[in-house]
């Protein structure tokens, strides 16, 4: 039999007995990974200039083909090269169709309609709420013409501001005038004034129309 040394002699080792990572390093190491990120992190936002464009990595559809508000236009089909277009003539919104004859304030010979509403209690009283709200800053709410906006105006600019508004009421061409001619001005501006078309429903228009005819009746 022949003897093996000892030096050669190899131990299985136990499964049990290997040695594996410290618990408390694996905090450390997520620590360390935390505090390199934050000193990155600050170090990308030190406040600098840079001329090129920031990384987007989600596009968000921020860049899509569109026109914006004001913005020009290379279609072929527009000579002008406006983005925003004027809608044709004798055309309305979609959504506007079920008030298309309440956008018509002058007949096919051009003479200005009589109001399409009925001048009901509701109507009226809404167009004195539509009327204090949107007129009387320049027109006061008797429609003098006394509004607070030219009351300031004229003391801050009195060489700008040295004209007066006719009385709503009192003027006796606007007691004249047609509901439609008051539409027009209403949706339209004249003057100085602007148009309010934009921001005041087509029927509450009428509605104040209405409440005008109330304030001349002081005056009959």
């Amino acid at each position: 039999m022949t003897a093996v040394p000892i030096s050669t002699c190899s131990r299985p080792t136990d499964p049990r007995n290997a040695r594996e990572p410290s618990p408390v390093r694996r905090p450390r190491l997520l620590v360390a990974v935390c505090v390199g990120l934050i000193a990155l992190s600050f170090g990308s936002c030190r406040g600098g200039i840079s001329e090129k464009p920031p990384i987007h990595p989600v596009l968000d559809m921020d860049f899509q083909p569109k026109v914006k508000a004001q913005m020009a236009s290379d279609f072929p089909g527009f000579a002008d090269q406006r983005g925003m277009r004027t809608p044709p003539a004798g055309t309305l919104a979609s959504d506007a169709l079920g008030e298309a004859p309440l956008h018509v304030f002058k007949d096919a010979a051009g003479n200005y309609v009589s109001n399409p509403l009925p001048a009901t209690r509701d109507d009226v009283l809404r167009g004195q709420e539509r009327f204090n709200v949107y007129c009387s800053a320049c027109h006061d709410r008797s429609g003098a013409g006394q509004g607070l906006v030219l009351q300031r105006a004229r003391v801050s600019s009195p060489a700008a501001f040295n004209y007066l508004l006719p009385d709503l009421g009192a003027e006796p061409r606007l007691r004249d005038s047609a509901d439609g001619y008051f539409y027009e001005v209403i949706t339209q501006g004249k003057g100085t004034m602007p148009a309010y078309g934009h921001q005041i429903p087509v029927r509450d228009r009428w509605c104040i129309v209405h409440y005008l005819r109330v304030l001349q009746a002081r005056f009959q």
